[in-house]
């Protein structure tokens, strides 16, 4: 696995929401809730991963929701200049 791969889900053990776990660059789990409390849990031993990675569960397909589509932008408003002369400033 590469650095950063997704290696399952969790519920924090702080909030309870389910976070996502990562890998970190020395190839531990590293759970960050970002929906809650925005804890960030590492391991330090071999010992500790593997209790971390026994609790994980499979990542669901689409955990992170895609962001809204922004919506166009409204026309801006005419100013007193473009009013009287038509030219936009």
């Amino acid at each position: 696995m590469a650095k950063g791969d997704l290696l399952g889900q969790m519920d924090c053990p702080l909030c309870g929401t389910p976070s996502n776990v990562n890998e970190d660059k020395a190839g531990r789990p590293l759970l960050f809730c970002r929906h809650g409390c925005k804890l960030q849990l590492f391991t330090r031993t071999e010992a500790q991963a593997d209790g971390m990675r026994r609790k994980l569960r499979p990542a669901a397909a689409a955990t992170v929701p895609a962001a809204p589509e922004a919506a166009p932008a409204a026309p801006k408003p005419k100013g007193f200049f473009e009013t009287l002369t038509g030219i936009q400033a």
